[in-house]
């Protein structure tokens, strides 16, 4: 801070000085004021000494004379002796005074200055005490044990966490060295400790030791504390108990133990690709594609999956690489150096892999599951067959049976009816009154009856209107007979197609579907309406019966039995034998509809 001088006393509020003392101070200028009036005093009696003579008795020229002389003579002294010296001295006083006032004025600067710069120092140390505090405050709550050291190890800041860790408070352990009070015997941590391994600073895992005597495992880190000089002045330790971690880690390698023998003892392939290459592959991986482990560096997909099938591979893991959620699933065909191929089933998760993103895939051998599923396909497929055949001979020998019904006996029984009825006509014109004769009669309504079942039980087998008036025709029949046989149950019947429009193929099994249908809703649905549909829907031809019966739980299994529930499987059969489709949707309730639908293509209509 610069030195100022104090400002002049201000001057209004001095008393007068005395009269010697102002004649004190304005001494040489009074000496020059005795000195011109002694002289004009000379001066004048001289000029009056000479004037006396000349002019002694005219004393008004004199006067003027003296006045005129003493003027001439008297006017340079005073200028000389009085005005210029006093000139000079107000000349001097006022350039004193001014820079007096220029003193001033500095000082004053200096002053405010000075005030400025002590304001600004307390305003920057408040600010570092501040600082200082918090920093302080930050030590003693860090949950991280903070100690600071001199440069030989002696202990000279213990923040509070440090307490809670070790045990010591910072008066108990102050002057004491750190090693001594946390009992470090690792080299690392004596080589930090020293301060000759943390001159660039030093961090490790040690085993450090509390107040107890109990150890833990703990993280240290030692940074050197520099002077301005380039000297170190002490050293800052930070301890962190690592005992969690060490557990996790313990934990997790344990884990990675158990992960690595669980996936190569695993009996499924487990495989990471990255790159368009393997780099990950177990035990069981290796076996199903029949190659050694290091091979794996050098392998390529393409080789490992069947030619035909390895596109559709390449393109799902892009997908799944690229995140836009492919199937998980897939299967495909592999084909080992012999050229024995396999079938595996594939399932692939997007994970990260080396900081990459990568599949980790698990396939499974197949083989044996595909040869059964394809023998399945095989069996089902002659199974098919052979009911479609045994429907198509079911449907042939219905349509004997009922020709002979309708052939032989029926008309066997209408021989015997006529015959019958003519003997008793002959026995009425020879014998009225015979009473045989109204026994015969009573025979005559037996066999009418007779031939009538046997007309409904040849008509039930194989109608007739089927083959010789089309399967409209036949519906119409049907409905009209159903309804006679079930009075309870009101028939709607909607047909919207044409006779040429149905396929000879599909008029049958259409007619069994229907008589099917209906027949179960007589017996379960205890409705009170059957509604039949046939039309024609986007290409397809529907037939739908509908009741508004009870309903039942289509999730529920039904077990056919020898009593019957064969019926939903034979009208299913008949649907899919020309390549159609059966749905039966039925709501507790609600009643039950049966759907079924025939894509209408030309083999079928052919």
């Amino acid at each position: 801070m610069a030195p100022f001088a104090p400002p002049p006393p201000d001057s209004k509020r001095q008393p007068p000085a005395p009269l010697a003392a102002r004649l004190g101070q304005n001494r040489p200028l009074l000496r020059s004021y005795l000195a011109v009036a002694g002289v004009i005093v000379v001066i004048e009696f001289t000029i009056m000494v000479l004037l006396e003579p000349l002019f002694a008795s005219d004393h008004l020229s004199m006067a003027f004379v003296d006045s005129g002389t003493l003027i001439l003579v008297a006017g340079p002294v005073i200028y000389y002796l009085l005005a210029k010296p006093m000139a000079r001295g107000l000349y001097e006083k006022a350039e004193a005074e001014r820079a007096v006032q220029e003193l001033v004025e500095r000082n004053k600067a200096l002053h405010q200055d000075s005030e400025r710069r002590l304001q600004t120092e307390v305003r920057e140390r408040t600010k570092a005490d501040a600082r200082i505090q918090f920093q302080a405050r930050i030590l003693a709550v860090v949950q991280q044990a903070v100690v600071a050291t001199g440069k030989g190890g002696v202990i000279l800041y213990w923040n509070r966490f440090a307490e809670w860790l070790f045990g010591w408070s910072e008066s108990e352990i102050r002057g004491q060295t750190l090693a001594k009070v946390t009992g470090f015997t690792s080299e690392a941590a004596r080589t930090g400790l020293s301060g000759f391994g943390a001159v660039k600073g030093w961090a490790g895992e040690v085993k450090a030791c509390r107040r107890d005597g109990s150890t833990f495992p703990a993280y240290l880190t030692c940074s050197p504390i520099w002077r301005e000089d380039g000297s170190i002045a002490g050293f800052v330790y930070t301890f962190i108990d690592i005992t969690e971690r060490k557990g996790a880690e313990t934990a997790l390698q344990d884990s990675e133990a158990k992960y690595s023998t669980v996936v190569e003892n695993s009996p499924t392939g487990v495989f990471i690709y990255r790159n368009g290459k393997l780099v990950f592959g177990n035990q069981r991986f290796f076996q199903m594609v029949a190659r050694s482990q290091a091979e794996l560096s050098a392998m390529d997909v393409a080789e490992i999956v069947h030619p035909e099938d390895w596109p559709g591979v390449r393109e799902l893991w892009r997908q799944r690489l690229a995140g836009h959620g492919a199937t998980q699933d897939y299967e495909c065909r592999i084909v080992n150096p012999l050229g024995e191929v396999r079938w595996i089933a594939g399932r692939s998760a997007l994970i990260r892999y080396g900081g990459e993103p990568a599949l980790l895939g698990n396939i499974q051998d197949i083989t044996e599951r595909h040869k059964a599923e394809e023998a399945l396909r095989n069996s089902q497929e002659a199974l098919h067959r052979l009911s479609a055949r045994l429907m198509s001979a079911q449907e042939v020998e219905r349509r004997r049976v009922a020709q002979e019904l309708h052939d032989s006996i029926g008309q066997s029984l209408s021989a015997v009816k006529f015959m019958v009825e003519r003997a008793l006509d002959e026995q009425d014109e020879v014998l009225p009154d015979l009473e045989r004769g109204r026994s015969l009669q009573a025979v005559v309504p037996v066999i009418q009856a007779a031939v009538e079942e046997v007309r409904r039980i040849s008509m039930a087998l194989r109608p007739t209107t089927l083959d010789d008036l089309g399967l409209l025709a036949t519906i119409a029949w049907f409905t009209r007979e159903f309804q006679v046989t079930y009075p309870h149950l009101e028939v709607v019947r909607h047909i919207e197609v044409e006779e040429f429009e149905v396929p000879e193929a599909l008029k049958t099994s259409i007619f069994r579907i229907l008589q099917e249908a209906m027949n179960n809703a007589a017996k379960y649905s205890q409705g009170e309406t059957v509604t039949v549909v046939l039309r024609q829907v986007l290409g397809d031809l529907q037939l739908t019966v509908e009741d508004d019966g009870v309903g039942f739980r289509t999730d529920e299994p039904r077990k056919p039995d020898l009593t019957g529930g064969f019926g939903l499987v034979s009208m299913r059969e008949r649907a899919e034998l020309f390549g159609g489709s059966l749905i039966l949707t039925s709501t507790p309730g609600q009643g039950t509809v049966v759907l079924a639908r025939w894509p209408l293509s030309e083999e079928t209509s052919s």
